[in-house]
Parts: structure tokens; sequence; C-alpha cells
């Protein structure tokens, strides 16, 4: 009896910020036992118990759960590359732009520390909800709330190609056919906290992940953000059930990102007819092939190597080290000249300023990275290659000769 009575009155586990700060506490905690074995000892140390510092930071009773999403993310980043370099079994100064990416690592981490007391200080203190507001999300109709999905998923399937049309209208056009994800995340809420029409809530998925894969960027991740932003923003209560399903969308969310990264190249080529354009040029049938006949034949696949090219992929910081040193080996021609440029660019709304030059964004890759990384060109060797050789295996680094080709499309890849 007393043991009965323990047990109804145990106070129930929630999945809160609390939750995850005792976890990535814990998470710190191995990464203090390994830091020892590593090359950067320190890095590893520092790397490891930054995400529960950031989340002791923001843990406050009304802080949006997209903040600790995002300071998580930019987080990963940089923790891939300390991971990358461990498999290299190298040092975060032993690649191509050496001390740099120290110095790129320190920054990220101290960056992350001043957002996240930023987020604190505006958005800490908002007010907490009546009873009535924080149970509202189970009084929305989720029948309803489905249909109101399907319209905007079809308004911003629309919406897409007419965005490209004109550069003056594609923010408006793409920001309203964003729409769907607030529906979808007022759906999710209600599904996961009343726990009933799970079916409306998998069929959104399911819908958003063979929609996501016929574009050309990973668009199939997105619903698996807002599902977990809703179940976190719920506080929902764990139990086993919870768990298996959280389990089960990690595992799915990572082998549709690893299935991806192993397909995209050749899905790509297909979808734009190997033409430099980043615009979809093929049917939707041929786009599918391709997908499919990947898909129905897993054996052809390289798992490996598409598991350690998305690790890679992940880790962007060795971009932010070729940047610093470019900044130093390059300065600026008039003082202020980027500031300028940018908060021009930001002040004229293309809408009112349709003559606005476009972005180039291969070009100011290649200017904030590969200018003075001390690298020679080479003729026939892709720069977009070169500039990816830090997180290559160590064994490859030296090997890798392209022929020269579209440097746009290849780039498409730091858009993912």
């Amino acid at each position: 009896m007393t043991v009965t009575t323990a047990l109804q009155t145990a106070e129930p586990i929630y999945f809160d910020f609390a939750l995850v700060r005792k976890a990535l506490l814990y998470f710190g905690v191995v990464m203090l036992i390994i830091a020892p074995f590593s090359h950067d000892p320190i890095v590893v140390v520092v790397c490891g118990f930054m995400p529960y510092i950031l989340v002791t930071i923001v843990d406050r009773p009304r802080m949006p759960s997209i903040i600790l999403y995002y300071l998580l993310w930019v987080w990963v980043q940089a923790a891939a590359r300390v991971l990358v370099a461990a498999l290299d079994d190298e040092s975060l100064g032993d690649g191509l732009y050496g001390s740099d990416v120290y110095r790129a690592f320190w920054y990220s981490m101290a960056s992350l520390v001043v957002l996240a007391i930023t987020f604190r200080i505006t958005l800490g203190g908002l007010p907490w909800p009546s009873d009535e507001q924080l149970s509202e999300h189970r009084r929305w109709p989720p029948m309803m709330l489905f249909y109101i999905y399907l319209a905007s998923a079809a308004l911003s399937f629309v919406l897409a190609p007419l965005a490209a049309l004109s550069g003056a209208i594609s923010q408006p056009l793409l920001a309203l056919g964003s729409l769907k994800y607030v529906v979808m995340f007022m759906l999710f809420a209600n599904v996961l906290s009343t726990g009933s029409n799970l079916k409306l809530l998998l069929a959104v998925v399911l819908i958003e992940i063979v929609t996501g894969f016929t574009g050309l960027f990973s668009g199939f991740k997105t619903v698996f953000i807002v599902l977990l932003l809703a179940a976190l923003s719920l506080r929902i209560v764990l139990r086993g059930i919870n768990i298996l399903a959280g389990i089960a969308v990690f595992v799915v969310l990572l082998g549709l990102g690893v299935f991806w990264t192993a397909v995209k190249s050749e899905y790509r080529g297909v979808a734009t007819g190997y033409s430099d354009s980043q615009a979809v040029q093929s049917t939707l049938t041929d786009r599918a092939s391709v997908l499919i006949g990947k898909a129905i034949r897993p054996g052809e696949i390289e798992w490996g190597a598409a598991t350690d090219q998305l690790l890679r992929r992940i880790a962007y910081i060795d971009f932010f080290g070729a940047a610093i040193g470019v900044s130093e080996t390059a300065p600026e021609p008039e003082t202020f000249a980027r500031w300028r440029d940018a908060l021009e660019h930001v002040a004229k709304p293309r809408i009112l300023f349709p003559e606005k030059a476009a972005l180039d964004d291969t070009e100011i890759f290649l200017r904030y990275v590969r200018e003075g990384s001390g690298e020679e060109s080479c003729s026939g060797t892709s720069m977009w290659i070169r500039s990816i050789r830090p997180w290559l295996p160590s064994g490859t680094k030296e090997r890798i000769r392209v022929e020269s080709g579209s440097l746009s499309r290849k780039l498409m890849d730091r858009q993912d």
C-alpha cells in the first residue's frame, strides 16, 4: 500500500527547460571525463558544458522554446567541428585555416553567452498567462486546423514559383507561404496536449516529408523542428510511450538527413537540368524517380560516407575561421565599408527599390572566406572543394582534384 501510494503521488517528469538543463549537465560531465584523452581538452570541456550554461541562462518561465533551439543549433555547428577534429585525430588548429579555427571556436562560445544573456534580459520578464490562456490550445478544433494547414500548404506551394519571378515581391510571398508553420504548430500543440487525433499529426509529418524532398533543399526537416518546439512549449509529461516516440523521431530525422546527403548531388543535377541555376527545371516525375530509385536500392548507398559527410556539413565553423583570416590579411579599403553596404542593403526593401542589386551568395562567400586563405589557385581544382577540405577525412585532403565546373550549384550545399 505504501509503495502504491508513493507511486501515485510521485511528481511527474515534464519535458521542459529544467529537464533539458539536467540532461545537458550530465552531457557536460561525460565530456569532462573524455577531455583528457583529446587533443584539445580545454576546448572539449568548454564545448561540453556550454549547452548547460546557455540553458541555465535562458531558463525563465515564459522563455520561448525557439530560443533554446536557436542557441543549441548554433552550438552544434561549433561542436561538430570539435567532433570532426577528434575523428581525424587532429586538433582544431591542424586544419587548412590553422589557429583561426581556434579563434572562431572561442568567439562562437563567447557570442552564444552574450546572446543568451540578451534573450534573458529582453524576454525573461514576459508575463505569465492566465489559466484560461494556458489551456486554450486544448479547445482548438484539430480537424479545422488540419484543413487550414492543407490550404496554407497549397498556398505555399503556389507562392514558391511566383516568388522566384520577381525579387521585389519574393520576401513578402515567402513570408506569407511560411504561415503554414503557424498552423502546423497549433495542430501539434492540440494533438500532443490532448493525446487524440494522432493520425492528423502523422499525416502532416508525412506530407511535409514528401513535399520537402521535392525541392532543392532539405525542407523535410522543418516539420520535426516544429514538432519538437511544440512538445517543449507544452511541457508534456514524459511517459514510456513519449520517450519511445522521441527516439523514433530522432532516428527518422537522422536517417532522412543521411539519405538526403547521399542522394542530393545527383537529385539536384536532375532537378536543375544540370544548369547553373537554383531553379527546378525538371518534372516532378523525373525528380521522384531519382529519390525512389535510391530508396528502393539502399544497398547502393554508402551510408558511412554519407554520415561522415553530413557531420562535416554541419561543422560550419571553418568558414568563420577563414573569414577571420581574410579580415586580417585583406583589410577593408574604406572604414566600415562592409557595415555600410550591409546596412544600406537592409534599409532598402526591394519592393520599394526594385533596382537594388541581388545578393550573390557565391561572390560574398568567396570574398569573405577564400581571399587571403594562403592557398594558391589551382587550375582544374574547384574552389568550393578546396574550401571544404578541412571537413574531409585526413587521408583524402591532398588527393582531391576536380575539373572546373559550376561553383554556384555546388555552393547550394551551404544552404541546407
